[in-house]
């Protein structure tokens, strides 16, 4: 069954980033990973275990042996681990153990497995045994190969016929069965930016519903500058990483996100220039000098530069309430026309190179075995089967913030008819 799917996967493109799009998959399992990808790698180490931005010596020599093979995904966290820097800090089991999670899974630790740990450091169990569980584990072994990093020495390869086995009767992995959630960020971004590729505000926030059994697809887009929890929700990305993120959109959503797909300024750009550019449709005419946006009503064919001011185009806009909002239409707008036209440039013969390409512009924690499980719905989609929408919103001031405000029951009512869908 995988096979056929996969020889028509004359699509798996698009998932990369749009909605089902979804960068399907492990980006670079199939293959080491760019330089890009192993310095950010190797920057969320010494984010997580040591509270700071790296050096650059430091950081260079990680890369380095990373990039040659002679180090590998656990020798990094090894390294920062039971480095004197890291061992000073002399941190209780809680923040210890708080700590592994956060920094080889991404995520906070759940009630279970955090209790677990600290009953077996308080009965003896000694740090580099806890170190080395979590080494070991699945979820590293993800993590490891979302970056291209080999995880561990004789870790096992995955490649797409890894799943050749799977039946698509299931949907073993999504939260909701038959109904999945995810999340597309655009971070604000860029190695030439104040804080670099590391602490981005996610400027565009696209939550997607896909039903498995109806085909349908549906782009939510969240404004930025949406105020939640006292503060806007761009800032969770920039202050908690994907995990914090995805708690807050989480709980704004009042769905369960079964993973996310982020790019930055620095990912978006050659991503449409991958892809041969992009045809989509302008409804206003846009001179926009902030972001370099300038188009006139119609059908353009555009490429990474212009697709990306074109989706930082605020300035002077008018449709769909203008500014902002009018911006985060247009983009969800063009990751749909990025979904439906490029379904042939990815085929069985070229998987493995396309996805190696691919994983150097988009980051996502979904696994393999659940993109495989999107493909059918996806490959049938035509654009009647997506509806770009939002909960209804507006310019409101919190305090000194100027932010956006909306009715929390209505705003409530509205994801669950989205989820209902």
């Amino acid at each position: 069954m995988l096979r056929k799917i996969l020889s028509k996967i004359k699509y798996f493109l698009i998932v990369v980033l749009v909605g089902v799009l979804v960068l399907t998959l492990f980006p670079t399992i199939l293959g080491g990973g760019s330089a890009e990808q192993v310095q950010s790698f190797v920057t969320r180490f010494y984010v997580q275990c040591l509270g700071r931005q790296p050096d650059t010596e430091g950081l260079n020599e990680w890369v380095g042996r990373l990039l040659n093979g002679s180090k590998t995904g656990a020798d990094v966290a090894e390294g920062f681990v039971f480095s004197e820097e890291f061992t000073g800090m002399n941190h209780l089991n809680e923040t210890f153990v708080t700590i592994l999670y956060r920094a080889f899974f991404d995520r906070e630790p759940d009630a279970t497995g955090y209790k677990a740990w600290l009953e077996r450091l308080a009965g003896g169990m000694s740090r580099k045994s806890v170190l080395d569980g979590f080494l070991k584990s699945q979820e590293f072994a993800g993590l490891c190969n979302s970056y291209g990093i080999v995880p561990y020495a004789g870790a096992p390869t995955y490649t797409a016929s890894t799943y050749s086995g799977y039946s698509s009767s299931g949907a073993a992995g999504f939260q909701a069965g038959r109904k999945v959630n995810f999340i597309i960020w655009g971070d604000d971004s860029a190695y030439d930016r104040p804080g670099g590729r590391v602490s981005g505000r996610t400027d565009i926030n696209i939550f997607v519903h896909l039903n498995l059994d109806t085909h349908k697809a549906y782009l939510v887009t969240i404004p930025r500058d949406t105020w939640f929890g006292g503060r806007k929700i761009n800032g969770y990305h920039a202050s908690g990483g994907n995990a914090g993120a995805v708690s807050a959109f989480e709980q704004f959503t009042g769905a369960k996100i079964d993973f996310y797909v982020v790019t930055d300024f620095d990912g978006f750009k050659p991503l449409i220039d991958y892809f041969g550019g992009v045809d989509t449709t302008v409804e206003e005419n846009i001179a926009d000098s902030f972001s370099g946006c300038y188009l006139t009503p119609g059908m353009h064919h555009i490429n990474g530069t212009q697709a990306l001011a074109l989706t930082r185009a605020r300035h002077g806009r008018s449709l769909y309430g203008g500014g902002a909002y009018a911006r985060e239409r247009q983009s969800a707008m063009l990751l749909a026309d990025l979904l439906l036209q490029k379904r042939s440039i990815v085929n069985s013969g070229n998987l493995s190179n396309f996805l190696n390409t691919i994983g150097q512009y988009v980051w996502t924690n979904i696994s393999l075995s659940q993109a495989v499980q999107i493909l059918p719905a996806v490959l049938s989609m035509s654009r009647e089967d997506i509806t770009i929408t939002t909960f209804n919103s507006w310019p409101q001031w919190f305090g000194k913030s100027s932010a956006v405000g909306y009715n929390e029951a209505e705003k409530n009512q509205f994801f669950r008819d989205i989820l209902n869908q």
